[in-house]
């Protein structure tokens, strides 16, 4: 049986090929992410806030009440959308009435609270509003208002009118 042995060139080309081979695969397995850096300035707060044009009333709970589902949409100065970190106030009442308005603050800055409230897929934070207000029956308009205040000190306020496709009660 004869053998062949491999040129001595060929031979020097396959440890360094073996070598990268073997570097390429450790670093094509390391993430793509870093750790979070807390000592720059992050260009990307939010400039801009709306109430989304996805408000809408949500699907009844078991006992027959739908929510107003509010979403706040933030854009940062390339009006992309972005999250918001600082204080979200929301406030409902119905239109032309002085009834105490019903209000949900949430603590942006709190990651955990930041997360439970935002939608990926449509870039908003997302507010389920219960409402305890007389005569919410289709028709009925009701008012919307929001204000952010920033960590960076950024005030942002938004306000909308909103007509009851149909009824909160069942």
């Amino acid at each position: 049986m004869t053998g062949t042995v491999l040129d001595r060139p060929i031979r020097h080309a396959i440890i360094p090929t073996m070598l990268l081979s073997m570097i390429w695969s450790v670093a094509a397995c390391t993430p793509n992410k870093t750790n979070p850096r807390t000592d720059l300035a992050w260009p990307w707060w939010p400039t801009q806030m709306q109430i989304s044009e996805l408000t809408r009333v949500g699907r009844p709970d078991a006992d027959g009440i739908r929510p107003l589902e509010v979403r706040i949409l933030f854009t940062d100065v390339d009006g992309d959308p972005t999250k918001a970190c600082g204080t979200l106030e929301i406030a409902v009442s119905r239109e032309a009435e002085n009834d105490e308005a019903v209000i949900e603050r949430l603590p942006l800055d709190d990651r955990e609270t930041s997360m439970a409230y935002f939608e990926p897929v449509t870039g908003c934070y997302f507010v389920p509003m219960y409402l305890d207000l007389p005569g919410l029956v289709k028709g009925r308009r009701l008012r919307i208002e929001v204000v952010y205040a920033g960590r960076d000190g950024a005030r942002l306020t938004e306000r909308r009118g909103f007509d009851l496709p149909f009824s909160l009660l069942n």
